[in-house]
């Protein structure tokens, strides 16, 4: 029921502008339209108090009625959206085509008469049926959720485990004995237990403490629905990275498992199998590392234990925690401390514990609820009422997942919708934040655009999220770049996704993802994710329940899709692996006359359609990693001089580019991000992109260097950037002596070339907004001036430096590193100045 209060509220503010927007509306439909924001203004009150009721303890009729609501608001939203655009000139006013069946009279910008009064039938019928269900009264009401076990542990740190000591212990010593014997049945161990007992946090644990006393060594997760290829290149990845960076894409099973196994030979070796479902899987991964000689071990974790009995060797059963631990792991995540409860609510609690089982994610996950609660017993006991009873008799899976949808009713609308988004993309699947946020900023068009950024952070907080680190998905600032959804989230997510239309989703097998088998009631598609899918629209009756998809997303190789001419009132086009794709497949891409998202990424294709340029509503274009089949390089993609008609694009993110004769990129003026590949004529025309506020140039080729004192040029034009991140792809270092900077810059990252000296315009005058700085210096030690100018950076919340030789040598500054900074620079000889660079640097 949120989605259909986030789309309502998306909708009203269009109404708005329709009042006082330049649409010469006659007085007469202004005043309907008037009436049309009364009415659902009305709707709209009543929906949030729905919001407020877990869906599991709505009225049936309640249900319908919001549903009715959520289409309504979606059919009135791509009719206004369509009505804006060709009102404001961009095609003849005789050419309108019909959207909806809902909005199919308006053919001129008189004709919205026709369609206000259609969609105010529409609207009253809808109120009426709430006058019947009697929605007001039926919305609010107790509601009681059982608790259900099945998930596993989503901890920030590993630091912050409880109860994990003593398998830990026991299980190193099992791993770390070394007989000389070669048995397979020695050197395997099984974690096995129920979701949400923390195999893979054990595993994990291990893996990092274990890793340095082998000579190679990977971890990689299998899941339900595995691609085996990807997992076996994986496994090949983490052995060498450098090695195997670029795959063959043409590699088979066979090859790709030899050269496992080659590498292997003669090392002794770790490996991590985690989250194995099903016997199959194991059968084929183990034939790449069964092969386990000279102490090297294996962990498997399973919630199976007949797959874990079937993989061999030693199998461990995880058991729930003890009460005190439970209790211990309760309060750390509430007070910070392992038992400092207080007195009056060491009751309610104890009965919460009980009710959670010792299960460490159902502990968590209560306590991230609670800790946004006041801390008194009254609304605590409410929390604890409303979670029920279940646990201590059966661990089934409807239980675990009421848990789950108890943390997540208790988000507001915007997060709710915010998760829901995350449901689109496979398990296990890496999801980088930039990406995402973008997505749902141009698809929900201001349900979830506000704050996007902290959302993604409050949903990490809430245990919902999994952070995740790594080189690629981590820019040098602290902060969090991507995210894994925990199986058992995207299982909740998916079957709501499914409650709700919000995605609809087709896996490999041609399966809905969290649809029931009984479901039979053919619903209007809104989002489409199809995972490797090869489900046909080939019919008349397919093609026109695409008519209303506002979202698609491909992942896999995209061999067809659906013809973009089905698409009416396309918002997002995400096509994550383009390289089977020929030119025919983006014909009518000139229909997308709504689109504002399109990612192509593996774009196998040598330049962009001349029909791109009709695109007049993209904010956002995205062919980062264009390359051809099994090619290791990237390749330039030609910019059409169509192109230059893009003017609502905000955002393009490309490699390297050639443009049109004739096509100046400094004409693109809309442009406020730009991430580029370094050619002389695009650093020359970067300069005129007087509203870029983020710019990410890089060098990918020795011959690009030489540009690197141009550019400094272009960007002191640049007055309004903020972020600005200068990088190189080539395996030599390279001097820039940068004489100036923009005084606005907030974020500044130069990892890859060093500055021969100290920059002058690293003080307070010039630099009085920068929250983050990454760079390398051409020297072996910091003055004590150099620290003074540091010190003294007002905003400064993130310092990383490096330094050529000696010294703080890729020492990194924030987060808790303050005792290992003290440390490198005790010997400087300015401490007051460190002592206040300290104290700005890890203000929180």
């Amino acid at each position: 029921m949120n989605i259909a209060t986030g789309a309502m509220n998306t909708l009203l503010p269009k109404l708005g502008e329709l009042l006082v927007g330049e649409y010469k509306l006659q007085k007469g439909v202004k005043g309907e339209i008037e009436e049309l924001e009364k009415e659902l203004k009305g709707m709209t009150a009543a929906l949030h108090k729905v919001a407020e009721t877990l869906v599991d303890q709505l009225d049936q009729q309640v249900k319908i009625w919001a549903s009715y609501v959520r289409e309504l608001s979606y059919d009135i939203e791509d009719a206004i959206d369509t009505f804006m655009l060709k009102s404001k000139g961009h095609e003849p006013a005789t050419s309108f085509k019909k959207v909806t069946n809902l909005f199919n009279k308006f053919k001129t910008n008189h004709q919205i008469h026709g369609v206000i009064k259609d969609i105010m039938d529409q609207v009253k019928k809808v109120s009426e049926r709430r006058d019947r269900y009697i929605v007001d009264d039926n919305a609010a009401r107790p509601t009681v959720v059982d608790v259900d076990p099945r998930i596993e542990a989503m901890y920030r740190k590993t630091t912050e485990l409880i109860g994990i000591n003593k398998p830990k212990i026991e299980l190193t010593k099992r791993l770390l004995e070394y007989d000389g014997s070669s048995k397979q049945q020695s050197n395997i161990i099984s974690i096995v237990g129920f979701g949400g007992l923390g195999k893979t946090t054990l595993a994990n644990s291990l893996f990092q403490e274990l890793k340095a006393k082998f000579d190679s060594y990977c971890f990689v997760s299998v899941s339900l629905n595995p691609d085996i290829n990807k997992i076996l290149k994986n496994i090949l990845l983490q052995l060498d990275e450098k090695k195997y960076s670029h795959i063959d894409e043409a590699w088979q099973t066979k090859q790709l498992i030899d050269k496992i196994r080659d590498f292997l030979n003669n090392r002794r070796f770790l490996c991590v199998i985690d989250d194995v479902w099903k016997k199959p899987a194991w059968d084929t991964i183990k034939l790449a590392v069964q092969d386990a000689k000279l102490g090297s071990k294996i962990i498997v974790t399973t919630r199976n234990k007949v797959v874990a009995e079937h993989a061999g060797g030693g199998v461990y059963e995880m058991k729930p925690l003890s009460d005190d631990d439970s209790r211990q792991l309760f309060c750390k995540r509430i007070f910070d401390s392992n038992d400092d409860c207080p007195a009056d609510l060491c009751g309610v609690t104890e009965k919460i514990l009980k009710k959670c089982g010792g299960v460490p994610l159902a502990i968590i996950t209560t306590a991230c609820l609670l800790a946004s609660k006041p801390r008194n017993s009254q609304e605590w006991d409410k929390v604890n009422k409303s979670i029920g009873f279940g646990l201590e008799d059966n661990l089934d899976v409807d239980k675990m997942r009421k848990i789950l949808s108890l943390s997540f009713n208790d988000l507001p609308f915007h997060l709710k919708t915010c998760l829901l988004s995350l449901s689109k993309y496979p398990e296990d699947e890496l999801i980088r934040k930039d990406r995402v946020l973008l997505q749902m900023k141009h698809d929900l068009q201001g349900q979830a655009c506000r704050r996007l950024e902290s959302y993604f952070s409050e949903l990490i907080n809430r245990s919902l999220i999994q952070p995740m680190s790594g080189d690629y998905y981590w820019l040098e600032d602290g902060k969090v770049h991507a995210c894994k959804v925990h199986d058992m989230v995207l299982e909740l997510i998916n079957q709501l996704s499914v409650e709700e239309d919000f995605v609809t989703t087709y896996l490999s097998d041609g399966q809905q993802a969290g649809k029931c088998t009984y479901t039979t009631q053919k619903k209007k598609i809104r989002r489409l994710s199809l995972h490797n899918s090869n489900k046909s629209y080939a019919s008349q009756e397919a093609r026109e329940q695409l008519s209303k998809v506002r979202s698609i997303t491909i992942f896999g190789k995209v061999d067809s899709i659906p013809p973009l001419s089905s698409f009416h009132v396309l918002r997002v086009l995400q096509l994550e692996d383009c390289s089977g794709m020929d030119k025919n497949h983006l014909n009518h891409l000139d229909k997308l006359r709504l689109l504002r998202f399109l990612r192509l990424g593996h774009y196998s294709a040598t330049e962009l359609p001349e029909s791109i340029g009709k695109l007049e509503s993209l904010e956002t274009l995205d062919i980062r990693g264009a390359s051809k089949p099994n090619s290791l390089k990237s390749h330039k993609v030609l910019f059409p001089m169509s192109f230059v008609k893009l003017r609502k694009l905000l955002r393009l993110y490309a490699g390297r580019v050639k443009l049109a004769q004739g096509l100046m990129l400094g004409d693109m003026k809309s442009l406020q991000e730009l991430v580029i590949d370094a050619t002389r004529k695009v650093i020359k025309e970067i300069g005129n992109l007087t509203e870029l506020r983020t710019l990410r140039i890089v060098f990918s080729s020795e011959k690009t260097f030489e540009l690197k004192e141009s550019i400094q040029t272009s960007i002191q034009r640049l007055t309004n950037l903020q972020d600005l991140d200068l990088r190189n792809n080539v395996n030599f270092e390279e001097i820039i002596d940068m004489q100036q900077v923009p005084s606005g810059l907030q974020r500044l990252f130069m990892h890859d070339s060093y500055m021969e000296a100290f920059p002058c315009w690293i003080n307070s005058s010039m630099l009085s907004c920068l929250t983050t700085l990454s760079i390398r210096l051409g020297f072996e030690y910091l003055q004590s001036d150099h620290l003074d100018r540091l010190a003294e950076l007002p905003s400064l919340r993130f310092l990383k430096l490096q330094l050529r030789r000696g010294g703080l040598n890729d020492l990194g500054f924030g987060g808790d590193n303050k005792a290992v900074i003290e440390e490198a620079l005790k010997d400087y000889p300015n401490q007051a100045a460190l002592s206040t660079m300290l104290r700005v640097l890890l203000v929180t």
